[in-house]
């Protein structure tokens, strides 16, 4: 719910301004959502005297190019950020897109500032001073009919984020594009290659809240947007997915993408790490598909390591970091989504399973399987999944042991025996940990000190150390084997 702003507003009104609320916030108002934050229009006062007002309440900061909007942070609402911006008009300097100079202007009337935003639907006004809705452009009738439609015909030349944030739009709120409005977005498409990466990331992330995304990355596809802002999403079109006639890599992964989004067996559906591994964890099927010469299917053998190379690849160029998302994670799901669901594994392979994955991310991982099982050729063949998960849940909630802070001893505790930090130490409490993932009874204190001074004695050789790790990963060997070839 949005702050209460009224001793602000009444604060700038008595100092002689003209306030208005505008953009999504009378969008939002008018489709019956709850508001999250404010967006106004200040007429009749300088920055200077914005400033001046407001700055008893809370924290003001110029922004903005030549400095024409005012983040205002109110001292009784501390995670609140509310925008205040002078009318503004932009002038053509030039015959290219961005050859625009804007002028910000107190004095300007609301109706010259509306008239040059994106879209109807955001571009109506409420005034403060008597609740009047001010909707020049009918967008309040389209907004009841379901129609995205621009302002007016250079709008996606004047600001070629409109191309995106208008798909984020349509998708998030159900909307038609107008036929005009479409064919301009189609024409200015080529010009998102001007728009930073953070820009666009933004937008995804908005469109990625909506009930399909798919319908968003759709419409990316069909405007051209895709091939300039995702071309690793482009590249999975009409490849073979399951000998399944009129099927593609694009269209599985679309559907994978709506159940990370919605599907009622996933338990972090809408989670963004968690859509965006959907979204990009099959983009390294383009260039790792191969026809299989038994039973004559396209295999796509290490196609998780290739998607997940290209995934923090474009996440870096979007920096989906600064938004919050956590790529790191992403990456991690995208690289192990192919693990096997058998009912033979024991208890102890799972165990290491979890602390390969880490006890943070594991049910994400199973959400990334069961949507990937969702949006395949058996969309009910989730059971191996949800046993697994179950099987996890059971093995966790027994507390056992999975890294050095889980054991009965800590690092002091060997420096007692007169191990000193460093690599022999590391050595130690890796082999203690590997020693109680396959039994966690001998987490206790006695029984580890005792194992630490035997590894200290007899030191694993490189053969051992060969062993182990041989010994651990034979059963994910095994799984590999089988699973990069799925879907």
């Amino acid at each position: 719910m949005a702050a209460d702003i009224s001793k602000y507003v009444n604060a700038l009104k008595n100092a002689g301004a003209d306030i208005y609320e505008v953009g999504g916030p009378v969008r939002d108002q008018l489709l019956g959502r709850n508001l999250k934050d404010h967006d106004l229009l200040c007429r009749k006062l300088s920055v200077q005297q914005i400033t001046k007002v407001l700055t008893p309440f809370g924290k003001v900061a110029a922004v903005g190019k030549a400095f024409g909007v005012i983040k205002f942070s109110p001292n009784k609402y501390r995670n609140c950020e509310i925008d205040i911006a002078l009318p503004r008009k932009e002038i053509s300097t030039g015959s290219g897109h961005r050859d625009f100079e804007v002028n910000f202007d107190p004095d300007l009337p609301i109706e010259d500032d509306l008239g040059r935003r994106d879209f109807t639907i955001n571009a109506m006004a409420i005034s403060f001073a008597n609740g009047e809705l001010i909707d020049l452009f009918d967008g309040q009738k389209d907004l009841k009919d379901r129609i995205l439609r621009m302002v007016f015909p250079r709008a996606f030349e004047e600001d070629p984020l409109r191309l995106i944030r208008g798909i984020q739009f349509a998708s998030r709120f159900n909307l038609s594009i107008e036929q005009q409005t479409w064919k301009a977005m189609c024409d200015a498409a080529p010009l998102i290659k001007t728009v930073s990466g953070e820009r666009i990331g933004m937008e995804i992330l908005k469109m990625m809240t909506a009930e399909k995304p798919s319908v968003g990355f759709d419409l990316m596809n069909e405007s051209g947007l895709l091939n300039h802002i995702l071309p690793e999403l482009s590249a999975i079109k009409n490849i073979e997915q399951d000998k399944q006639p009129g099927d593609d890599v694009y269209k599985h992964t679309m559907r994978v993408l709506d159940a990370a989004r919605s599907d009622s067996h996933v338990e972090h559906c809408g989670d963004p790490e968690l859509l965006f591994a959907a979204l990009l964890h099959d983009t390294g099927k383009a260039k790792t598909a191969r026809t299989h010469p038994e039973g004559d299917r396209t295999v796509f053998f290490g196609h998780q390591i290739v998607s997940a190379r290209l995934a923090r690849k474009w996440m870096n160029k979007m920096k989906l970091s600064s938004c919050g998302i956590n790529t790191k994670n992403v990456v991690e799901l995208i690289e192990h989504h192919m693990f096997e669901t058998k009912a033979y594994f024991t208890d102890r392979a799972i165990r290491r399973f979890v602390a390969k994955i880490g006890k943070d991310l594991i049910y994400k991982l199973m959400d990334m399987r069961l949507s990937d099982n969702r949006g395949g050729k058996h969309p009910s063949g989730i059971k191996g999944v949800l046993r697994l998960r179950k099987r996890i849940r059971d093995e966790l909630a027994k507390k056992p042991p999975f890294g050095p802070k889980d054991l009965a001893i800590s690092g002091h505790d060997l420096m007692a025996l007169g191990i000193s930090e460093g690599p022999i130490m590391g050595i130690i409490l890796k082999s203690l940990v590997e020693t109680v993932l396959d039994d966690p009874a001998l987490n206790e204190r006695e029984k580890l000190l005792a194992l630490a001074k035997e590894i200290l004695e007899n030191p694993p050789s490189v053969n051992q150390k060969k062993d182990s790790t041989k010994r651990d990963d034979d059963e994910e060997t095994e799984s590999r084997k089988s699973g990069c070839a799925r879907s």
